[in-house]
């Protein structure tokens, strides 16, 4: 139970809460050193529920040095306004990390543009950081930033998608294979047992083609030899007239479909249907913005997979303070729960 802020809260106070005299606290304040590591955690844990503001405390409980994590990450837009929701958990991040030291630079590009990496790379490569938290979208790319880091012995964690095989010493974010498979549960369990099923998708040569590919691969894990017969529709313009022609002639051509799993750019999919054409169908996507849980509040979509980027960005960023400040060894691999949100619970969603 946290303390009032209006509380003075001293080495004594902090000393009872973690179970120990107050020289380990003292050291831990000033940063002398001798504590051992499960000691040095109690105390910050009990820094925390104490209830210390940044503010006050910050210079007795900042780290002998400070570290600078670089973030790359791809801009937010119009089209495509999911990466806006990872800035909240930054910010969060960075109340309980930056006391102890670390700062954070984010530094974005555009997301289907290598070149606009690319030059995030070479800024990042120009710099001095002591840890790097990217979306690693371009492949090439990211080995020359990688093979830098790994000279200089600077973590890398990538974050939201995964590019496997290479030197990042971790990743957060769901597991796209599995996400694929718990989709097609939902609309195994929402639709007739003969039901056709449909998987939409919006594909651009630029696109993470192999997260994409994860998810279908999960998807079709689940309905093997379930006799359902599986169909596509694929888009390569992100045009919302193109789509609406695609999908009306899908539908007239494939009478029998209940079900409809959309990889990506579900907000153009699903505004491709008519209520009247909804009436039939379950429709199942990702992402939490703005449009799409207006559709999810209006029925057009039935369920969304949650790929929390508000946690993946916070967790992602107290990850490096378990490596650069409690000298952690962290897991190779992070797998955010596979949170499925409907109309009915969507205003009981916690965001962090």
């Amino acid at each position: 139970m946290k303390t009032s802020s209006n509380k003075t809260i001293g080495i004594k106070e902090i000393a009872e809460r973690a179970g120990v005299s107050t020289g380990p606290v003292d050291k831990v304040l000033n940063n002398r050193g001798g504590v051992s590591k499960a000691t040095h955690e109690r105390i910050l844990q009990a820094i925390k529920d104490l209830g210390y503001k940044p503010n006050i405390l910050a210079s007795r409980l900042k780290s002998a040095r400070d570290y600078s994590i670089a973030v790359l990450i791809p801009e937010a837009t119009e089209m495509i306004p999911f990466w806006s929701a990872h800035s909240t958990g930054f910010e969060e991040a960075l109340k309980e990390v930056s006391p102890f030291g670390i700062n954070i630079s984010i530094l974005t590009f555009e997301q289907n543009n290598e070149v606009s990496f690319k030059l995030c790379v070479d800024e990042v490569i120009g710099d001095n950081y002591d840890g790097i938290f990217m979306v690693p979208v371009f492949h090439d790319q990211t080995i020359r930033l990688l093979a830098h880091c790994k000279d200089l012995s600077v973590p890398v964690i990538f974050f939201d998608s995964n590019l496997p095989g290479l030197s990042n010493i971790s990743f957060i974010g769901n597991h796209s294979k599995d996400s694929g498979y718990l989709a097609a549960n939902l609309l195994d369990y929402t639709t007739s047992q003969k039901g056709d099923i449909l998987i939409a998708s919006i594909k651009r040569e630029e696109d993470n083609h192999i997260q994409f590919a994860a998810r279908e691969e999960g998807f079709l894990t689940f309905f093997e030899n379930s006799g359902r017969k599986i169909w596509r529709f694929t888009d390569n313009t992100g045009n919302e007239q193109t789509i609406s022609k695609g999908i009306t002639a899908v539908f007239e051509d494939k009478p029998h479909l209940e079900g409809i799993f959309v990889v990506n750019g579900i907000d153009k999919i699903a505004a491709a249907i008519t209520p009247e054409q909804k009436l039939n169908y379950r429709v199942v996507g990702y992402d939490l913005v703005d449009n799409n849980i207006q559709m999810l509040k209006k029925g057009a979509i039935d369920f969304l997979i949650s790929q929390q980027p508000q946690k993946q960005a916070y967790q992602g960023i107290k990850l490096f303070y378990d490596l650069l400040i409690l000298k952690k060894t962290i897991a190779s691999s992070y797998f955010l729960p596979l949170d499925i949100v409907m109309k009915a619970n969507i205003d009981y969603y916690s965001f962090l």
